[in-house]
């Protein structure tokens, strides 16, 4: 039993590492002495306003695992050194932030010294094209879902699909958790906006914590509630009344669905018994003008057998009338304008869009109430979204 218990605890342990290894950053660098470039022992490395930290080694080297993306200060404090806080460290999905700080000795409590980080151009642990798009970032962009988000970046259609591959050769996870429809393989977008704290697009170059991908990597991290103060947030978007579709509906008289049934040319007669064109002067070529009103309602439109194979065929309403009164049921007896005026009643919807769009897109995040205190600043951070 107690065996049972410790690989089910080491199994538990491995996968929270795994997927932790896949939405979370790293900062690491040297601590030095400005003065002589020595190395600095024992440096207290802390992320502001969180219980993420770490001390250099004998070598002043330190490295702070599992930040979640964003943006952060440090905090460096040593006894006779001057404190030192950087600002505007950024912390990206999967990667590691390099900063190297150096400190000062004084015999007494001095000046605190900031350092805004600088961003490097390269980044020595991406071996293949990484991007990088943060909450602030996409708050800027026309985009009012994941897909519109990442399909302006180069490279990634509005299918999300990435090097010209399709959509089931892309691994899109949220929070370390893969999201795909097993029916076809394709990513499942419908997160909300409100709700992303960062996505990291990357292609090629994979590393072994992911399988089942070919062509790129969308990695999503959602937010978490700010354990000091409640955060709100709320985007929309108003379309005017369009159409869905484009041509003509499908709904009207002349599409193809219902045009054999209500075209005056053919829907009493048949389709194959439409008008036609006559050579009337015998001469091998019809003229204008030169036709015949085979069914005799005045209507002189005109189907060709072009027209007949681009529709499903129809007996006519006349026969279908027919067919009512040869029967030994008086009930179901119609005339042809009867058994048309039903099909119209039966497909009687229009279709037309004539309401507008909405899409809303609403975040709501912070400490728990009553116990957030008590249970180490707990937090939440809840969103949603809706398309009517």
């Amino acid at each position: 039993m107690i065996r049972k218990i410790s690989i089910l605890c080491f199994s538990l342990l491995f996968t929270i590492t795994s997927l932790t290894a896949g939405i979370t950053g790293k900062i690491s660098g040297q601590v030095t002495n400005t003065a002589d470039g020595e190395p600095v022992v024992g440096v207290n490395i802390i992320l502001a306003g969180t219980i993420l930290g770490a001390a250099s080694d004998l070598s002043g080297n330190y490295v702070i695992l599992n930040i979640p993306p964003g943006v952060y200060d440090l905090n460096i404090s040593a006894i006779g050194y001057a404190n030192v806080t950087v600002r505007g460290v950024r912390v990206e999905i999967d990667l590691t932030t390099p900063v190297d700080i150096g400190m000062q000795t004084e015999a007494l409590a001095g000046e605190e010294v900031v350092v805004f980080a600088e961003t490097r151009i390269i980044k020595e642990d991406v071996a293949a094209s990484q991007k990088s798009i943060s909450a602030d970032h996409i708050i800027d962009l026309p985009a009012n879902s994941i897909t519109d988000v990442l399909s302006l970046e180069a490279g990634i259609t509005s299918s999300l699909g990435i090097r010209g591959s399709g959509s089931d050769q892309v691994l899109l996870m949220v929070d370390g958790i893969p999201l795909r429809d097993e029916r076809d393989n394709s990513p499942i977008t419908s997160l909300p906006l409100s709700a992303v704290n960062e996505i990291s697009v990357q292609t090629g170059g994979f590393r072994a914590e992911y399988s089942n991908v070919r062509s790129g990597i969308i990695n999503i991290v959602t937010k978490e509630g700010d354990p000091n103060k409640y955060t709100f947030t709320i985007s929309g978007e108003y379309s005017p009344a369009a159409p869905k579709h484009f041509g003509i509906s499908p709904f009207d008289e002349n599409a193809f669905w219902l045009r054999p049934y209500l075209d005056p040319a053919v829907a009493w007669t048949g389709t194959s018994n439409g008008e036609t064109w006559t050579d009337l002067n015998k001469d091998g070529v019809v003229d204008t003008g030169e036709y015949a009103d085979l069914n005799g309602d005045g209507e002189w439109t005109y189907w060709d057998r072009y027209d007949r194979r681009q529709y499903k065929g129809f007996e006519g309403w006349i026969a279908v009338s027919e067919r009512t009164l040869a029967d030994t049921d008086p009930a179901n007896d119609l005339s042809p304008t009867a058994a048309q005026k039903i099909f119209r009643w039966e497909h009687r919807l229009n279709g037309f869009i004539e309401d507008p769009d909405y899409n809303l897109d609403l975040g709501f995040g912070g400490p728990v109430p009553l116990v957030s205190s008590m249970l180490g600043n707990l937090r939440f951070y809840a969103s949603g979204k809706s398309n009517y």
